[in-house]
């Protein structure tokens, strides 16, 4: 019966499975309750309100799938608790990755996922989150099924597969979770050579295998369709390796110093956020240093130079699709693999062992700024939170005011065609100079515009506002704006800032 069923399953249940599941549930809730409770769409938001999300020619072939789950309607709440259910799922499959038995150390995981700004600059995204939080899950999980079983690599890698088809940064993901794997076999389990042969060939053949399904997928859709890819972040370039081997070295180091230390090597101020990366350095270290003297490492200096050179790879494996094509434009969306070195002195503190004055202190010091790291991270998802409402409802009083101008003016009728020209700025002080300051580089909360392009104001006149214009086509933009009507005419809220030129009622917003 099903009662028996699920009553077994409970039992198989692991208490820190439960508690990792648990409070990656309350805190995701807390954390992001603001935007998964209102509707606050971004500029591809307001083109998504039903979107069916078939982004073949930029790789993403999965993508389709895991969005229709949650039907293919931007629902804020739907899609945010199948998101946090997916996170939820992939705190327990770290947990019992890294085999995590402090409760502590669960709980401060768990929170870390939830929390982490990838999280938060993917739900600026609502329309199609979930189906990147449920492609993250299934990645971290090919991973624990070919740690786990002895052919567990075969259905890991169809499910990596699946991931990397949702979306390809998923790939430096699970990089970066092999390499802390592997740090953790040398450090806490100090295995032979037999096991760590082992542990890199399943690991080896199921990164292969996955991206090996995932080429072949590229290389029909190529060639059997007939159908060129995206050149939307350097997908088109896979495989040009035009840049260079230190080229992409100092790419990477500066994508790392702009992620954690932006403050110190810019003219942006130093926040929090700055300070407790540092802290989180430090507390690497000695972390580090700890485990070495506690396991009797340093008597072993091949395994001290194999951990050393695996910590100090973390950044790169973090930012490992450079190898991969040399335009690819790092962002706020692509770099979840960093949780990884947050992870770090969680995994530390969990092995420490003892009363020592320095493992005491360094228990509480990960407990304090990993707990910090948290709650500044839930402070930066709802700043940013606040500042996508704020350019939200800024769009929709200008679309209100674009409006109101376009029925007023004499040249308007019901059947005249119309075209938007250019952009107005939106952003004040709040917006423009003092919010982007004060957090990370949030991709899709700190877009400057909302309304970017024509059919932006398309979307937002239709579906916000109920008035339904004949909008020009975008091949049609560039004549008008050669004219020299459309040259002489003023920038819009000017009372001549709209009218007729070539029977198309032109609001000029910018030259």
């Amino acid at each position: 019966m099903p009662e028996d069923l699920l009553s077994r399953w409970i039992q198989l249940i692991k208490p820190h499975w439960k508690l990792a599941f648990f409070s990656a549930i309350v805190i995701g809730l807390f954390t992001n309750m603001l935007i998964f409770t209102n509707s606050w769409p971004n500029h591809d938001g307001l083109m998504n309100l039903y979107g069916e999300q078939k982004n073949f020619s930029m790789g993403r072939y999965f993508l389709f799938l895991f969005s229709g789950i949650s039907s293919y309607f931007d629902l804020p709440w739907i899609t945010g608790a199948l998101s946090v259910l997916y996170l939820a799922g992939t705190a327990v499959v770290l947990t019992e990755l890294f085999e995590l038995r402090k409760k502590v150390s669960v709980i401060l995981t768990a929170g870390l996922i939830v929390t982490f700004p990838t999280i938060t600059s993917t739900f600026s995204y609502m329309f199609t989150a979930d189906a990147y939080m449920a492609a993250s899950f299934l990645t971290a999980l090919s991973l624990l099924l070919t740690v786990k079983f002895t052919f567990g690599f075969l259905p890991g890698a169809l499910l990596f597969y699946l991931g990397v088809g949702v979306y390809q940064a998923n790939l430096p993901f699970l990089m970066t979770l092999v390499t802390l794997l592997v740090i953790k076999e040398i450090l806490f389990k100090q295995g032979n050579l037999l096991s760590f042969l082992q542990l890199t060939f399943r690991t080896a053949i199921l990164i292969i295998t996955g991206m090996g399904m995932y080429a072949l997928t590229f290389l029909i859709y190529r060639s059997f369709f007939e159908i060129t890819s995206s050149s939307y972040q350097g997908f088109g370039e896979i495989g040009n390796t035009s840049e260079g081997t230190s080229g992409i070295f100092l790419k990477i180091l500066n994508g790392n110093a702009n992620f954690f230390f932006r403050g110190f090597f810019t003219e942006m101020p130093i926040n929090f956020f700055e300070v407790l990366n540092a802290a989180v350095l430090i507390l690497i270290v000695l972390g580090f240093v700890l485990i070495v003297r506690q396991n009797r490492i340093h008597l072993n200096k091949p395994l001290i130079f194999a951990a050393s050179f695996m910590m100090i790879s973390l950044p790169f494996s973090a930012f490992s699709l450079y190898f991969i094509s040399p335009e690819i434009n790092y962002h706020m969306l692509m770099i979840l693999g960093l949780l990884s070195i947050y992870m770090l002195p969680i995994l530390f503190y969990d092995n420490l062992h003892g009363f020592s004055r320095g493992a005491v202190i360094t228990s509480w010091s990960v407990v304090l700024v990993s707990f910090l790291v948290i709650f500044n991270f839930a402070l930066i998802a709802n700043i940013s939170y606040l500042n996508q409402q704020l350019k939200f409802e800024r769009a929709q009083a200008l679309t209100n005011r674009i409006i109101m101008s376009i029925e007023r003016s004499e040249d308007y009728r019901p059947d005249v065609k119309v075209a938007v020209m250019g952009r107005t700025n939106l952003s004040p002080e709040i917006s423009e100079e003092l919010i982007p300051s004060k957090i990370p580089a949030m991709t899709g909360p700190l877009y400057r515009d909302l309304l970017r392009e024509p059919h932006h104001f398309e979307a937002m006149m239709t579906n916000y506002f109920g008035v339904t214009y004949d909008f020009i086509e975008p091949e049609e933009v560039r004549p008008l704006r050669e004219t020299d009507e459309f040259r002489s005419m003023p920038i819009w809220p000017d009372a001549d800032s709209i009218g007729l030129i070539d029977d198309v009622l032109v609001i000029k917003l910018r030259n």
